[in-house]
């Protein structure tokens, strides 16, 4: 807190923002995310998952509940590039089959990751991927019977109303817990709700809706209407947590084309939050497949209302002109006063990241690159953009 007397960074810490060089409070939490004002955040998901031993052995994931771990070289890197923002793509601390307790090494967990990104200058938004009744491999359902049982597959949040009062009494727990972190710029209520896709229809089978109207009318009373249930989230975070901003993503994996299911005046301080990786053809493509870049298909659809953010946007790093994909989708944001992050930020944990690093800006285009790249050119398009930063958190004053 340099140039700052005791009593200013106590003031500055309790508006719990700081901006470089600044000697006192900066916008309150609900103003990071105001679109009329500019883009105030910018920076980078990083994605953690339970460990599952049997699957993953000792090494893989790294040694505790929760992995990859995230370094502290890792997070100095990408405050000094510039970013001022992680989304933390994390499991909660409630266990995912009943009767849904609190994982308290997850918490714990999280509480540490919190702290460590404020160490670094960096503002944590806290989403959920998977929770009771949801486990992480609903991200991964076309692998099953690969490299993961196919019974590990827990969807059942979207066909039980016990599991949904485990995600309330969750986010009541984490809200009350975590709304004082001077770092903290809002809750995620989930990671990609996708109802749509895996909640059973009526012949027992997925539901596989992709029109907005028709899931409606489908899901309407239903548990698989995430609508109602992001509703009665973001109600139980706000009577907890007053004034934090909350995160909303609408279904079919956080798609735009599904942002008017949603009840974005079911509390104050909503924010919607969508994804886009379209075409997918292009960002998920294999080594090899030379797919080229189209900036005609480079525009997403955007939210005609705000506040919103561009929560997730990626690409193979190997694609050609993967650079340009990049900076194409960063200036869309910027141009809507968006506050965006990419998917998804290096580790540091090595073991993890040399095996999978598709869409890791630190090894560069080289589709057999085993470490990172100190040239990278999507590191440089990033970095770029991410130097246009200059809010900072306050400090952790006690760490």
């Amino acid at each position: 807190m340099t140039g700052l007397t005791r009593r200013q960074g106590l003031l500055a810490a309790g508006a719990g923002l700081l901006g470089a060089g600044a000697a006192g409070a900066q916008p309150a939490r609900r103003e990071l995310w105001d679109n009329s004002a500019g883009v105030r955040l910018r920076g980078a998901v990083i994605a953690q998952r339970r460990v599952y031993p049997e699957i993953d052995g000792p090494q893989f994931l790294g040694p505790g509940p929760v992995g990859a771990p995230v370094t502290d070289a890792s997070l100095a890197r990408l405050s000094a590039s510039g970013a001022n923002l992680v989304v933390l793509s994390v499991p909660a601390p409630a266990r995912e089959e009943p009767p849904f307790a609190v994982d308290h090494d997850i918490e714990q967990h999280l509480h540490g990751l919190v702290r460590q990104c404020g160490r670094h200058g960096l503002f944590v938004v806290i989403g959920f991927r998977s929770g009771p009744g949801r486990s992480e491999f609903t991200f991964h359902r076309d692998q099953a019977g690969s490299w993961f049982p196919a019974d590990y597959i827990d969807e059942s949040v979207w066909q039980s109303r016990e599991a949904q009062d485990g995600w309330q009494a969750m986010w009541r727990r984490t809200a009350a817990r975590f709304r004082r972190y001077p770092n903290l710029a809002g809750y995620l209520l989930m990671v990609e709700p996708n109802a749509n896709l895996v909640a059973r229809g009526p012949d027992g089978n997925d539901l596989d809706i992709w029109d907005a109207d028709r899931l409606a009318g489908h899901v309407s009373g239903t548990p698989a209407d995430w609508s109602a249930l992001a509703s009665r989230l973001a109600r139980a975070v706000r009577e907890e947590d007053p004034d934090t901003p909350i995160l909303v993503s609408p279904d079919g994996y956080a798609a735009t084309g599904f942002a008017g299911l949603l009840d974005m005046n079911a509390t104050t301080g909503l924010v919607l939050a969508v994804h886009d990786y379209a075409p997918r053809a292009y960002t998920h493509q294999n080594r090899g497949a030379g797919v080229g870049f189209n900036p005609l298909l480079a525009d997403f659809a955007q939210p005609a209302t705000g506040p919103w953010m561009l929560g997730e946007f990626g690409v193979s790093r190997w694609a050609p002109d993967a650079d340009l994909f990049l900076e194409s989708r960063i200036a869309a944001a910027e141009a809507a006063g968006a506050a965006w992050s990419v998917f998804r930020w290096d580790s540091g944990w090595r073991v993890y990241e040399n095996a999978e690093n598709r869409f890791n800006p630190l090894y560069g285009d080289d589709p057999h690159a085993a470490l990172p790249d100190v040239d990278s050119r999507l590191m440089g398009s990033l970095s770029r953009a991410w130097s246009a930063n200059i809010l900072r958190p306050a400090p952790l004053l006690r760490r």
